[in-house]
């Protein structure tokens, strides 16, 4: 901004931080090292305009050495980022059960990353009970693998969490009698909040919740929002449940997004859904 007098007004405080909300993040990096003035203003403008969740995809090679690509969409600067990654040693597919944490397991090793951008993986032995495509998930200071299938003499409803402070496996009671025909990752949809792990089983909407502190499980629950749905999908936000559904309307297939109402580790009538969107 040129002044009459043919200097120039540097832009402070409060207005400095308005026009750096409207600026994309990508840009923001190199408009904080221009001053300290600027460094601060940058790191206040998410004030202005709070930063929308970034979708972050992963692409893996099928052939050795599976090799994986990152990128993360952010919706304020609407533009793709490639994400630079460590080199890691891929011993399995990579997969994901819930937002940030990923993981390979395989019959030598089981490999997890929950920091947001996956820089940081830990390596430790595999679980007692070998088996494929189980439940994966983090809660807490706890990774919980659950179900799954297995070899004959195996328990398919095992269950045992890897404690992030001891860095030891423990078992635990296994999963309810009746997700036996449904206990793997495929046939159930999973989620997580501070404290428990949950899951649904996709088909009926039979739900049940795990406490890793006390080891149990709970009473079974049924999600049933007041019309038919041909397929149950589960998500947390701020540690309330969101049930996704698939339904039938006038023979057209739609989507629709119910919240559960009350405290999922407290509800008995949990069941019950009001539709939000």
């Amino acid at each position: 901004m040129a002044l009459d007098g043919g200097g120039d007004a540097e832009i402070y405080g409060d207005v400095l931080e308005a026009v750096f909300s409207h600026v994309p993040l990508v840009d923001l990096v190199s408009a904080s090292q221009v001053s300290k003035s600027w460094c601060g203003a940058v790191s206040s403008s998410p004030h202005h305009n709070k930063p929308r969740p970034w979708l972050i995809s992963h692409t893996q090679g099928t052939r050795l050495p599976y090799a994986t690509t990152t990128h993360a969409y952010d919706p304020r600067s609407d533009a793709w980022i490639e994400v630079p990654r460590p080199p890691i040693e891929y011993v399995s597919a990579l997969k994901s059960s819930h937002s940030s944490f990923l993981y390979m397991l395989s019959p030598l090793r089981f490999s997890f990353s929950f920091d947001p951008l996956n820089f940081n993986w830990h390596h430790v032995d595999p679980p007692l009970v070998w088996r494929s495509d189980p439940i994966v998930a983090r809660v807490g200071n706890a990774v919980v693998i659950a179900g799954g299938g297995c070899d004959f003499e195996d328990d398919p409803l095992a269950v045992e969490i890897y404690d992030l402070n001891t860095r030891a496996w423990r078992t635990c009671d296994s999963m309810p009698g009746n997700l036996r025909d449904s206990a793997a990752s495929p046939w159930l949809s999973v989620t997580t909040t501070a404290e428990k792990l949950i899951v649904t089983e996709k088909e009926s909407g039979l739900t049940h919740w795990f406490d890793p502190e006390t080891k149990t499980w709970s009473e079974p629950l049924f999600l049933t929002p007041g019309q038919p749905v041909t397929s149950y999908n589960i998500g947390c936000t701020n540690n309330g449940l969101i049930l996704v559904g698939r339904c039938i309307i006038q023979n057209v297939e739609r989507v629709k997004v119910w919240r559960v109402g009350g405290e999922t580790s407290s509800a008995k009538r949990s069941e019950r859904c009001r539709r939000s969107t």
